[in-house]
């Protein structure tokens, strides 16, 4: 009799804990999402553009969304010399904020890696992880790199990602955070 009251309690305790879970499930992630990018788009006014601009321009406020679900506006383009796949390093800086109070930062203002004293992310085009274990790798996704289909050496572009895009192997995926960097800068490494 003992044992069976025992067991009954348990698992009323279990059910307790599980009703009271008040973690978002995917759906309530992706609505919050949707809001947060909606009040991006509302706060700067942007424009989502249908396709890329054919001249290569983009007003400051123009993004278009790439296939792989990121949100792009090209700052400047560079210098023209490309990325090529397993053989350029890439040193990225960039302001970035999440769109979504996380429990990592605290709000959701913008973070510099600008700054003196700051290191760049230093990753291989192509490869799936960066090559250095900088403060700024915390930001670390391959798709902070998808500018570089359209933009070159010493460019410069604002990226959208969102959490549940195809590709994001950052931490912000399985927090479901979507991020808004402002401004990325890519440098290649001199040859």
């Amino acid at each position: 009799m003992k044992i069976g009251f025992n067991i009954v309690l348990v698992a009323c305790a279990i059910l307790f804990v599980f009703s009271c879970n008040n973690n978002p499930d995917y759906s309530d992630m992706l609505k919050a999402q949707e809001k947060a990018i909606q009040q991006l788009k509302d706060e700067y006014k942007l424009e989502i553009l249908k396709d890329y601009p054919s001249n290569g321009v983009f007003k400051d406020n123009q993004f278009v969304i790439l296939p792989n679900g990121v949100y792009l506006n090209v700052i400047d383009s560079g210098n023209g010399n490309r990325a090529v796949s397993g053989s350029t390093s890439i040193f990225c800086r960039f302001y970035v904020r999440s769109l979504i109070e996380w429990t990592y930062m605290d709000d959701t203002t913008t973070v510099d890696f600008f700054r003196n004293g700051t290191e760049p992310i230093v990753y291989k085009y192509g490869n799936s992880s960066p090559t250095d274990d900088s403060n700024s790798s915390f930001f670390f996704s391959t798709l902070l790199f998808s500018g570089l289909e359209y933009a070159g050496d010493s460019s410069e572009v604002k990226l959208i990602i969102p959490f549940h895009t195809e590709g994001n192997n950052s931490t912000f995926k399985s927090a479901g955070v979507p991020l808004y960097f402002s401004k990325v800068r890519y440098c290649f490494e001199p040859k």
